[in-house]
């Protein structure tokens, strides 16, 4: 017995350690079957209750909900029809306009207009005014390309002079004034028909005065052309030719001085005058 006894406390002294040694390694193993253990899914955060709760409903209606709140609100409706349907929306919006109506504030349900550079009309518009600028344009660069073809034309005229070959030859005599202002000796002439115009000036008056200085002014202008020493021919006339087109539109005042032998003063003999037209 005493041997039993004494046994005793070593069995137990062997079996202390054995059994607190499990104890300190199954610690770890239950937190890692606890962890392995599957997790709940988390519960969603709208749901009728929640709505419900936080009054999302009523805060959406006045615009209250941040702008995320809202569409997560209009997700979870869009998801859950029913829901709407049990809240009877649409019974309290019609309620909600007749009571409108009654007080005297009608609520105007219809799409708000667009703008007015929505239109149809602005496109159409801008497309005509583009089309009739356009037209605008080339109209400008084909007058632009005339104009410079009448510049260009006109600069050549200028730098060759207004001469053209005269096709007709034209005979003409005249005795002047012999006195100055009477106006009785006058040719015309136009200077947009070219002629090669023979003047004879008859001189047959001043006897034998063969020699003479003529003298040719543009009225209001200024001295356009001196002829010094001219001499009668055996008819007495003093013969002159010259192209139409040479001259410039306008009156010209010829005068005739008779030249004395041995250096005497020069005499008066005879006015005409020259019209271009």
């Amino acid at each position: 017995m005493n041997a039993r006894t004494a046994d005793s406390p070593r069995t137990r002294a062997a079996t202390t350690p054995s059994s607190s040694v499990p104890a300190t390694l199954n610690a770890p193993a239950r937190g890692a079957a606890s962890s392995a253990a599957p997790q709940k899914p988390l519960p969603p955060r709208f749901d009728a209750k929640f709505i419900e709760d936080h009054q999302l409903i009523e805060r959406y209606l006045e615009d209250k909900l941040p702008f995320k709140g809202a569409r997560d609100l209009e997700q979870w409706c869009q998801a859950h029809p029913e829901h709407l349907a049990k809240l009877r929306l649409a019974e309290r919006a019609q309620a909600s306009l007749k009571l409108l109506e009654a007080s005297g504030q009608p609520q105007d349900l219809r799409e708000p207009e667009a703008p007015w550079w929505r239109s149809i009309y602005v496109p159409l518009g801008l497309a005509a005014v583009a089309l009739i600028s356009l037209a605008a344009f080339w109209v400008l660069i084909g007058k632009y390309a005339l104009l410079r073809g009448e510049l260009e034309d006109t600069r050549l005229a200028i730098r060759q002079g207004p001469l053209v070959q005269p096709a007709v030859e034209r005979s003409l005599t005249i005795t002047p004034d012999k006195a100055p202002g009477l106006d009785r000796a006058r040719i015309t002439v136009k200077s947009t028909e070219p002629q090669l115009v023979d003047l004879h000036i008859d001189m047959s008056y001043t006897g034998k005065l063969m020699q003479y200085r003529v003298f040719v002014d543009k009225l209001e202008q200024g001295r356009a052309l001196v002829l010094n020493n001219v001499l009668k021919d055996s008819n007495n006339e003093i013969r002159m030719t010259f192209n139409t087109t040479g001259l410039s539109v306008g009156t010209y005042g010829v005068r005739i001085e008779a030249l004395p032998p041995k250096g005497a003063l020069p005499i008066e003999e005879g006015w005409l005058t020259l019209e271009v037209q």
